[in-house]
């Protein structure tokens, strides 16, 4: 029988032939949400002729025993209704209505704050007079389950190393925070970026599990998740976004991220060029050669890094910058002209070198 609409008919029998009263519990929504105000409990009755509503109980189920929590009157007592001893857990935070008629009406518990407490079996009880005395009638039981909304995770992922990562290394991400009741789970998503931070691939992670406890007071559910990564040459400027996950939805702006993560790699791609773009030069016919070094790395190679030889001669440097100019073309400075680019990170140095063949001719 479907908690969400509960209608229960008792059926009771006097000596003089059958009178049937309706009772029944319902629960608006069946799933209330934490902290809420749209929760509503109703007590319904509908009677036969002859027999007069006195009374009416909303009860709990508290240690396995059903327990009065609120008492309703009908017109003919003048009394509003109220919390039971039992009851006083709702102080503050409900409403309650009596019933206005003798003969087909309800008695409301309206509440205007859902706390964790409220997650409970509910059922009625509806005193009554006919013409065989006074008895009572109960209804069958309503279950009410309480939701609790996620909110985004407490922090930016943490992650360990936390500084100096280099290519190859294996960072370690952490998420905390409220995943709501149910309990939903964290979503991973590494978005690689370029240096403008344009995202050029999305890659979703979605076995890595997410472990949970019960929040005291809250009955919600703390969640932590951790995340795995080798890290790349790709990675550098990269972010890693935790997401919440409700009920199989992902929520929208419940998440958080790093900042773009720094990723040391050795120098590579090193290209030289020169200009004009010829084959071979002639000795005199210009004012200047241009040769030019280029190269990638994180940290970038500065202008000091990049150093000019000549093949011949290596042991003698001819520039330090990222171009080199042969002012005066001729012969005898045919060779291979060689760049070495260097980085350095964490105590230690690269290098990558590749040269370009001028040719100068008479």
């Amino acid at each position: 029988m479907s908690a969400k609409n509960i209608h229960v008919v008792i059926v009771l029998f006097s000596l003089i032939g059958i009178e049937t009263i309706n009772v029944q519990i319902q629960g608006t929504p069946s799933d209330g949400i934490l902290g809420q105000t749209s929760l509503q409990l109703r007590c319904s009755y509908t009677t036969v002729t002859g027999e007069y509503v006195t009374g009416v109980t909303i009860q709990v189920k508290i240690n396995g025993q059903f327990k009065n929590i609120a008492t309703f009157y009908t017109p003919s007592v003048p009394f509003n209704a109220s919390l039971t001893t039992d009851g006083n857990y709702l102080t503050n935070r409900v409403t309650l209505t009596n019933p206005t008629t003798y003969m087909t009406d309800s008695a409301v518990i309206q509440f205007s704050q859902v706390a964790c407490a409220d997650e409970n079996e509910y059922m009625c009880q509806v005193a009554y007079a006919g013409s065989d005395g006074s008895t009572s009638a109960s209804s069958g039981v309503a279950n009410i389950n309480i939701k609790g909304n996620p909110k985004q995770p407490d922090s930016v992922p943490s992650y360990v190393p936390s500084t100096g990562i280099e290519e190859g290394n294996n960072v370690v991400f952490t998420c905390t925070g409220n995943v709501g009741k149910p309990q939903g789970r964290f979503k991973w998503v590494r978005y690689r970026r370029n240096t403008n931070g344009d995202t050029l691939q999305e890659t979703p992670y979605e076995s890595e599990t997410t472990t949970a406890v019960q929040m005291t007071g809250t009955c919600t559910f703390n969640g932590s998740s951790q995340l795995k990564l080798k890290m790349e040459q790709l990675d550098n400027n990269a972010v890693v976004r935790c997401q919440v996950i409700y009920q199989d939805v992902p929520q929208g702006s419940l998440y958080r991220q790093t900042d773009g993560i720094n990723v040391y790699y050795s120098v590579r791609n090193v290209q030289v060029t020169k200009s004009p773009i010829i084959p071979t030069f002639t000795e005199g016919a210009g004012p200047i050669i241009l040769t030019t070094c280029t190269s990638d790395g994180n940290p970038a190679v500065t202008n000091t890094g990049y150093t000019w030889y000549k093949e011949f001669n290596t042991s003698v440097p001819l520039w330090t910058g990222p171009t080199f100019v042969i002012n005066n073309v001729v012969v005898n400075k045919t060779d291979n002209y060689i760049c070495v680019a260097q980085n350095s990170f964490n105590g230690q140095t690269f290098n990558m070198i590749n040269s370009i063949h001028i040719q100068i001719g008479k």
